[in-house]
């Protein structure tokens, strides 16, 4: 079941709010924290969760009776369901066709993809994750939890201590998306990882 991501979190923390004498916009800072994220935020991530509200894409060659669960919550929702047809035209599903409940997606009971294509993967369901700041009395899911922003916060500090040589950070945009890709070395990588098993392991999804 791969699941991809069609759009980039959007950025939960700045460097304002790192501690430190650097600039409220410094570059390389940015560069941390988006480093730090990654190791744990969405498909890519260690935790099984998305805290930047993004958008996901999850392949499957079917979808089950019983109902989908939507993988790297919070589900937020924009839900959209495409397969391949015979000759390898995507079609899309009618929302009459399913819903919805929390993260678990279900197709109207009766419905069959008539016309499904002999693909790997051949269905889609497109959807948002992540934490979008919505009360989730008021049908959101919330601010990002505290506890992330605090291992954001002192990971960071760990990183500025090794100095810059050390990071190997670099970014690249990629036209259209803004995905911005970092590289750090092994010594940080191991301190991003070990400090976020610490302080972020009861946030981790269990895999199903």
């Amino acid at each position: 079941m791969p699941v991809r991501v069609l759009i980039p979190p959007t950025p939960f923390m700045t460097p304002a709010d790192i501690p430190g004498s650097h600039a409220p916009d410094d570059t390389m800072v940015a560069a941390m924290i988006a480093a730090v994220v990654a190791q744990f935020d969405g498909p890519d991530g260690t935790l099984g969760r998305c805290f930047g509200a993004q958008t996901l894409e999850m392949s499957v060659d079917r979808l089950h009776v019983c109902g989908d669960r939507l993988p790297y919550p919070p589900f937020i929702g924009d839900v959209v369901v495409k397969y391949l047809d015979f000759a390898g035209v995507p079609q899309t599903v009618q929302t009459a066709d399913y819903a919805v409940y929390r993260d678990v997606f279900r197709l109207r009971a009766g419905y069959s993809f008539v016309s499904l294509g002999n693909f790997p993967h051949p269905i889609t369901v497109t959807y948002k994750a992540g934490y979008n700041g919505t009360p989730v009395a008021n049908g959101g899911t919330g601010n990002v939890p505290p506890q992330v922003k605090q291992a954001v916060i002192l990971m960071v500090q760990q990183l500025k201590s090794l100095g810059v040589e050390n990071l190997f950070l670099r970014s690249e945009e990629v036209e259209g998306v803004g995905t911005f890709q970092y590289t750090v070395s092994e010594q940080a990588g191991n301190i991003i990882r070990d400090a976020s098993k610490r302080l972020l392991s009861g946030l981790k999804v269990p895999r199903i």
